[in-house]
């Protein structure tokens, strides 16, 4: 066991994605209002505060442009616990009782327990959340957050069809397996979309912490692209439950001008200028729903549902 948490150092930063840096009329303060140790302030950058943080990764969670993300690859996640025979999910604090661990089990957002559900979904696979540090941690502010998640995921119907996933929170009561299971059992374990969406991955996780990039460049942020692969491995009916939670629409009204000012500052590129005497085009897959463009607009002509 160890003692430690993580740090700013398992952030990836970029400020120029920050929906109020993009805008300064914007409304957005998630990154702030998650924080339990007041060590994020939006003034003409986003900061981070290296002796406030502790890692936690909450921030990660509910950024929707992509500004603020966890600085470690899920899918190397995923690959390990697919591998194992009974997957156990921990942290550093919990590193020794794990088969793969995040720095903290707050960045588990949403989107990242329903690809546990959906991508460790062989019969009868039991994933375990160990949670026996969480209580005596300085991030320990994280499992209320984590617990409601789950439960909303479950409540929903959404973890349909996939594996179980226990919360444990004694040491005890963890065996770690580290064995490997069979390599046709391994492959059936992780969805095709995963290894067909490998190039994506790749390209879209080659940035690091502190990065900079231009303002007009779009980008889809990860977890948004790690729900598309989630849902896209679902079963029809179960991909309408799922995107019935997640998916945002964007309707113009009659008081749109088409000026495509709504298209420029979309972060993500769900917003694309197909003929500048219309309104753009929308691409609900790439939309996380962060209603920059209805703030931007100046004829208040855009809705988001």
């Amino acid at each position: 066991m160890s003692d430690s948490t993580g740090s700013r150092d398992n952030l990836r930063i970029e400020s120029s994605r920050c929906l109020p840096i993009r805008f300064n009329e914007s409304s957005c303060s998630r990154c702030v209002d998650s924080c339990p140790h007041n060590a994020i302030f939006l003034e003409d950058r986003l900061i981070v505060d290296r002796e406030l943080c502790t890692g936690c990764l909450l921030c990660t969670t509910v950024c929707p442009s992509g500004a603020l993300e966890m600085d470690q690859d899920f899918d190397v996640c995923l690959a390990k616990l697919a591998k194992a025979t009974d997957p156990v999910f921990g942290c550093v604090r919990s590193a020794d009782s794990a088969n793969t661990v995040l720095p903290c089990l707050g960045g588990l957002a949403s989107e990242h327990l329903l690809a546990l559900y959906h991508s460790l979904s062989l019969s009868g696979i039991v994933t375990t959340l160990n949670i026996s540090m969480c209580g005596e941690c300085p991030n320990g502010a994280i499992l209320k957050t984590l617990k409601e998640r789950l439960q909303n995921i479950s409540d929903a119907g959404m973890d349909r069809g996939g594996c179980r996933i226990l919360q444990i929170d004694s040491v005890g009561k963890i065996t770690v397996h580290h064995e490997s299971i069979g390599r046709r059992s391994f492959f059936k374990s992780l969805r095709s979309t995963l290894f067909q969406s490998a190039a994506i991955v790749i390209s879209g996780t080659t940035e690091h912490a502190g990065q900079r990039s231009d303002y007009a460049e779009k980008r889809v942020p990860l977890r948004r692209m790690l729900l598309n692969r989630t849902i896209n491995g679902m079963t029809p009916d179960l991909q309408g439950v799922v995107r019935s939670h997640y998916d945002s629409y964007i309707s113009f009204s009659e008081a749109c001008t088409a000026c495509q000012g709504c298209a420029a500052i979309c972060p993500t590129g769900a917003l694309l200028t197909e003929n500048p005497g219309n309104h753009p085009l929308f691409i609900p897959e790439r939309c996380t729903g962060c209603g920059l463009c209805r703030e931007f607009c100046l004829d208040d002509a855009l809705e988001i549902v």
